[in-house]
């Protein structure tokens, strides 16, 4: 009877080591300052949006393909098939919050995206934000 009752005590623990870890690799990093989510996004590479709604809806599918691209100056690039889309961002602290303002042409795809969007988290390679129960997160 012992034989049983060590192995799945056994189990037990290694399955737990594995939540653990597994757990881990998104364990949500503080940013302090918006230069320091800044340097994270001008650093960061292939960032995609993995996810975005908007007044409820996921609309993720219609920007999951575009691959941004960050500069130190304030411009960020949009890449979909060998077309890019110029706009510009800002990142910022208001009403002690950080916020990432994007600002895109109105005639384009991604206009959608202009807002002044609230970080809310980051992880290893996440980075989440929400306005008014809308939410952008980028993969990176």
């Amino acid at each position: 009877m012992k034989k049983p009752t060590l192995i799945y005590l056994l189990c037990m623990i290694l399955s737990s080591c594995a939540l653990l870890e597994d757990n881990n690799s998104q364990v949500t990093t503080e940013v302090r300052n918006s230069s320091e989510l800044t340097e994270i996004l001008t650093s960061a590479t292939g960032t995609r949006i993995i996810t975005f709604i908007e007044d409820g809806r996921d609309k993720t599918s219609q920007f999951s393909g575009y691959i941004f691209s960050f500069s130190a100056d304030g411009s960020v690039t949009a890449t979909l098939n060998g077309t890019t889309i110029n706009g510009t961002y800002r990142v910022f602290r208001d009403d002690g919050r950080l916020e990432l303002e994007m600002d895109f042409p109105l005639n384009s795809p991604l206009y959608e995206l202009d807002d002044d969007w609230y970080f809310e988290s980051r992880t290893s390679n996440t980075l989440s934000f929400e306005d008014s129960g809308d939410r952008l997160v980028f993969q990176f």
